[in-house]
């Protein structure tokens, strides 16, 4: 399971159990210079980034893995599948967007961009404005201080987060699926990036999409039930 720009595996919340009934091997990696890896440097593209990622993954599991994977882990996810096709069974793909297949203000809309600009001078403000503009559903204010004080004792320097921002902003993706069972997943109320972005990658790899009509960004925490109950079976496919 791979998280999204500056987000931790921490930013799953109880999604993995929700899984759970599905699938027991749950492997959930750290991006550098997010969360648990917070004092270390990340690297600037989603290349080295997913070599980092697979890694990770090797050290835990054998054989082929199906990746569930939000935003810029998808796109991690993808360039993973680009490079090792035989290491992925499936991926389950998340509210996510390529350079080669979307315009800049599609990937991150304006709003949202300048909001968390104006935010970024203090973590706690920022970590807030996050919340706000990626969240429609989820109860943010039982999650709000639990959350900051994680940001707080894992804080993310502002070198970390340009590199992410910096490699998601560059990536491009394969034009056509590299693996055969690929599924996309889109929050039709995304306020961060359009909606629009994950189902043309869908259209053109020509792959299955479900949307949700009110989530936001952050569909596992929006709707984590009717995600999962989409996900769940599917992981069963590939048993």
């Amino acid at each position: 399971m791979l998280r999204g720009l500056i987000r931790s595996n921490f930013h799953w919340g109880d999604f993995p159990e929700r899984l759970a009934p599905w699938c027991t091997n749950i492997i959930r990696p750290e991006i550098p210079g997010n969360g648990f890896r917070f004092n270390e440097k990340t690297p600037a593209s989603i290349h080295a980034l997913m070599k980092d990622v697979r890694q990770q993954v090797i050290a835990q599991h054998s054989g082929p893995v199906i990746i569930v994977a939000v935003s810029m882990g998808a796109m991690i996810a993808m360039e993973w599948a680009r490079c090792y096709p035989a290491e992925i069974a499936a991926m389950h793909l998340i509210n996510t967007s390529l350079a080669n297949m979307s315009l800049p203000w599609q990937r991150m809309q304006a709003p949202a961009l300048l909001s968390l600009v104006a935010h970024a001078t203090g973590r706690d403000r920022l970590e807030s404005c996050i919340m706000r503009w990626t969240m429609n559903l989820a109860d943010r204010k039982s999650l709000q201080d639990r959350w900051l004080a994680f940001n707080r004792e894992h804080p993310l320097t502002w070198g970390n987060g340009i590199a992410q921002m910096w490699a998601a902003s560059r990536y491009r993706g394969p034009l056509t699926a590299p693996i055969k069972d690929v599924w996309f997943y889109n929050a039709e109320k995304d306020h961060l990036v359009k909606s629009a972005c994950t189902a043309r990658i869908a259209s053109k790899w020509q792959k299955p999409l479900d949307t949700h009509p009110t989530a936001g960004h952050d569909l596992p925490m929006d709707a984590g039930d009717w995600l999962a109950s989409l996900i769940g079976p599917r992981l069963n496919l590939m048993v």
